[in-house]
């Protein structure tokens, strides 16, 4: 069939286009990158085994194992109906903290194939070299925001399958994009029905989604198998829309199905998100002053979520950028235009909210920061000067050690955590003993109210609490008031097995009273029942 020509030669031509983007073989694809896996494992285990083979949970997992219904009902109100839908069809829905840090290991690296097979089937020969394809995964998964973002464990494994739903989005929808599929084709249902999933597990997908796309048009754009006559102006105007188009409906028909989810729930959108929009509450230049300061941060290396590996690869963007400029190619607008939205991309969310938002939420900036990298080193290679060969291997060795460095920080943020975890349970252990010998019983039948917070105790080796966002943090140091800190306490205690009565709003208020004239723990008296509460005041 690939020898017929019709009279006018559009059937051979369709048929060639056809020919040229077929999938690329798996088995070509894992004998190019055995080294990749090998190294990417390497790098996993130094960050997360430790999750793997010690088991601890950190915040917001105590309320999936002591409250999970008033937990998942949250999530249905936050728009995250897709995240509780995912865990009943996991068998994650009974929350168990082995399986999740195992399967979570289990699902990045999954990550690492689907999508270094998106970027080798996209880029061709250049990027399917397993002496540089190690780049981006490393650089995203071991990152101290990803790391941050994992550290919550009741969700980081659904979070990586929803990763994986949005990289064979992008398969299938330019797998129809490149072979010209018609829109009714399973092969622009099957993305929609993908992001769909995605966004309704982690809202920070949608502008992942949209980023990730914008990477996948400039690996096109920039594969030299690709003729330059074929990148033409329809081309690349015809992708990018049909890219918009997927996005936009995805996005249109996430928000619908969650509104009929909320309707059939009898539940209200909360205002958790929006809250964090500054906008309306600050001023102008203090809005401007706060996007700034944000990406200075990022830019710099300031503070211990960010990484000197942010500007060199921004740095590598801008230069790729400029290089293109002298490639002979049409719609060189169009790819600048693509490129420079992916540089603004990890600051979307700072630019909409006037603020810089939670760590946890902003796997963006690695994101972005570890194809950069990578484009940077291929780019590199594929000159032809010999001066090139040498930046070449610097630029592997520099990557790596600046990887290495990188893992071993966010190493030590888990090895923070898990020093806080032991030393939440020990102080645990304390409370209930006081408790019991209150003479009431075990499990007392008066509610149990905790008032104030307390320091927790470290070695030198862990991160410090002015340094850290939540990860890592005590159990018994975070309280927003009263009935926040009984809230997160009372389910770690429930967690390790001490389910303790929960207050109400007139407890609450009274424990502050009563607590007034009591010392702070651990000294005598700091655990006491007054009036039918038993009041343990941490400080």
């Amino acid at each position: 069939m690939d020898s017929y020509v019709s009279e006018n030669g559009v059937e051979r031509i369709r048929i060639v286009k056809e020919k040229k983007w077929n999938w690329l073989p798996f088995g070509e694809y894992y004998r190019k990158n055995r080294l990749t896996f090998a190294l990417t494992g390497v790098f996993l285990l130094i960050v997360y085994g430790i999750k793997i083979f010690n088991v601890s949970i950190s915040h917001d997992t105590e309320a999936a194992i002591a409250a999970p219904f008033n937990l998942y009902k949250s999530w249905y109100t936050m728009g995250r109906f897709g995240l509780v839908v995912l865990k009943r069809l996991l068998g994650t829905y009974e929350f168990n903290p082995y399986a999740a840090s195992f399967l979570m290991v289990v699902a990045m690296f999954l990550n690492v194939i689907l999508w270094g097979y998106l970027f080798a089937w996209l880029g061709g020969k250049k990027w399917q070299d397993g002496f540089s394809s190690w780049i981006f995964p490393v650089v995203f998964f071991t990152s101290m925001i990803m790391a941050e973002q994992s550290g919550f464990l009741l969700q980081s494994y659904e979070i990586n399958v929803a990763l994986l739903l949005l990289g064979a989005a992008l398969l299938c929808g330019f797998r129809a994009i490149l072979t010209r599929r018609k829109f009714y084709s399973p092969y622009y249902l099957a993305p929609v029905a993908c992001c769909i999933f995605a966004f309704s597990v982690y809202q920070s997908f949608v502008p992942l989604f949209a980023a990730a796309a914008a990477i996948c048009f400039l690996l096109v754009y920039t594969n030299r198998e690709v003729e330059a006559q074929e990148v033409s102006v329809g081309f690349c105007l015809g992708t990018i829309l049909r890219l918009i188009v997927i996005f936009a409906a995805s996005l249109f028909l996430y928000y619908g199905i969650n509104h009929f989810v909320l309707a059939g729930l009898h539940l209200e959108t909360t205002s958790y998100i929006t809250d964090q929009i500054q906008w309306g509450k600050i001023s102008l230049e203090e809005g401007l002053n706060n996007i700034y300061l944000h990406i200075y941060k990022a830019m710099t290396g300031k503070g211990i979520f960010y990484t000197s590996l942010h500007l060199i690869a921004y740095v590598g963007m801008l230069f790729c950028m400029l290089r293109q400029l002298f490639v002979k190619k049409p719609c060189r607008i169009l790819y600048l235009a693509a490129a420079a939205f992916v540089l603004i991309s990890p600051f979307l969310m700072t630019i909409l909210m006037g603020a810089e938002p939670t760590v946890r939420t902003q796997i963006l900036l690695p994101f972005v920061a570890g194809f950069a990298l990578q484009y940077l080193v291929v780019t590199i290679r594929e000159e032809r000067f010999r001066l090139c060969r040498y930046l070449y291997v610097a630029a592997l060795c520099l990557t790596g050690v600046l990887c290495l460095q990188q893992s071993m920080d966010a190493a030590r943020l888990y090895y923070t955590q898990y020093i806080q975890y032991q030393e939440d349970v020990r102080v645990a252990q304390k409370i209930s003993d006081r408790i019991e010998a209150l003479g009431l019983g075990e499990i007392p039948e008066e509610p149990v109210v905790f008032v104030g917070a307390r320091t927790p105790l470290k070695n030198a080796v862990c991160y410090s609490d002015d340094e850290l966002e939540l990860i890592g943090k005590s159990f018994f140091a975070i309280s927003y008031g009263t009935g926040h800190g009984t809230w997160v306490m009372r389910n770690f205690m429930t967690s390790l097995g001490y389910p303790y009565v929960f207050g109400d709003d007139q407890d609450f208020a009274k424990a502050d009273q009563l607590a007034a004239a009591m010392p702070s723990w651990p000294a005598q008296g700091s655990v006491a029942e007054k009036d039918g509460i038993i009041i343990v005041k941490l400080g």
